[in-house]
């Protein structure tokens, strides 16, 4: 019997936190759960335990608003409704990065909800650009290091760090090649299945992932039924509900770039030669800005508009997280920028409470035949 070869990604994503739990009792090892974007999962491996990403998408709230303000997004409010119905009571560590004031906050209140857990926060820097950033940041990653030591009894030394990077490079990778295959064959390659390789990366030891991707189809004959596709490129923080990537394919729609924390975003950059530590601060730095990063508006335009053009992609789809100000404060200038290059923009408004997935698929549907009528 041949077994597909999608079913490990599938069996990890359909209960990320259950599968979790279970390599955790199998095997005995610690898990450390962290927040996106920007922690680096590298160091938690390197330390020996499981790096977790954590996501509040697709997570039903029924006690956190009891501890945070009704207008906080869905990534956080998520988190600590998991926290508070016992869902992340098997974690050994969390790691909360700083990169907004809603994220700054949830430490916080988390710290006062759960003190007797080991949790800890990313100081990272808000201006990446500034001189002074990355001798901060590489601080800040050595006081991290020594975190993840004391809970794991392993310290993330330099000949660690070298194995991981290793690891996390051709992890990396591959998951491009996944990425490239989406543009070639999109019948096949779907964006729901290529987000799953990226999203599941960030949930599983990497050298399991990695062995699983290499039984995947990648010598596959290219689908007729993906000759005309609509290119279009996607900024956003993660895709919630996570119903939309598979919209997408629907739709016909191929994602030619993104920005979102789980998607190229979480394997964009490589590393550099020379001591690792710096190898992560470098690559950290060289990323696409977050919006919770500050820098000159005019740079944050012009380079957002060099990644698009460089895509080929015919239309950007924003995906802005309800109560979100962080990416609300760029939209007006990303907008602009994008108009004056002819460049049409869909804004999604997105989130797992309050929103109609029926609108979503009928605005994106919309925008699709807008921009890719000619292709019809």
């Amino acid at each position: 019997m041949i077994m597909d070869p999608w079913r490990p990604f599938l069996e990890v994503m359909r209960d990320p936190l259950q599968w979790a739990r279970s390599w955790k009792h199998m095997t005995g090892g610690k898990v450390i759960g962290h927040l996106l974007p920007d922690v680096p999962e590298e160091m938690i491996h390197a330390a020996g335990a499981l790096p977790l990403a954590l996501e509040g998408a697709a997570v039903s709230v029924s006690q956190a608003q009891a501890s945070l303000p009704a207008y906080t997004c869905s990534h956080a409010m998520g988190l600590m409704e998991m926290g508070l119905t016992g869902q992340l009571d098997f974690l050994d560590g969390l790691v909360i990065p700083y990169v907004c004031d809603t994220t700054r906050n949830l430490y916080h209140t988390w710290s006062h909800r759960f003190p007797e857990t080991r949790h800890e926060f990313l100081r990272l820097p808000k201006r990446l650009r500034h001189p002074g950033a990355r001798v901060y940041l590489r601080n800040e990653l050595e006081r991290f290091g020594r975190y993840l030591g004391n809970i794991t009894g392993c310290f993330p030394t330099a000949e660690r760090l070298s194995s991981s990077l290793d690891l996390y490079r051709k992890s990396r990778s591959r998951l491009e090649e996944a990425y490239s295959m989406h543009r070639k064959n999109p019948s096949v390659w779907t964006w729901e299945r290529v987000h799953m390789l990226m999203a599941s990366a960030m949930k599983t030891p990497r050298e399991e992932h990695l062995s699983w991707m290499q039984e995947l189809p990648w010598e596959g004959d290219k689908d007729e039924k993906s000759q005309r596709p609509v290119p279009v490129y996607v900024r956003g923080k993660i895709w919630d509900p996570p119903e939309i990537t598979k919209m997408l394919d629907e739709l016909g729609l191929v994602v030619v770039g993104d920005e979102t924390v789980c998607g190229y975003r979480s394997i964009a950059s490589h590393y550099q030669e020379g001591d690792p530590l710096d190898s992560i601060v470098n690559r950290l730095i060289s990323l696409p800005l977050y919006p919770g990063y500050h820098d000159e508006p005019r740079g944050v335009v012009e380079n957002f508009l060099d990644r698009v053009k460089q895509s080929g992609a015919r239309g950007v789809i924003f995906l802005n997280p309800k109560f979100c100000e962080a990416a609300g404060f760029d939209l007006p200038d990303l907008q602009r920028g994008l108009e004056k290059e002819e460049i049409p923009s869909l804004v999604l408004e997105t989130s797992t409470r309050g929103v109609s997935l029926a609108q979503i698929q009928v605005r994106l549907e919309a925008f699709g035949e807008m921009i890719g009528e000619d292709l019809l």
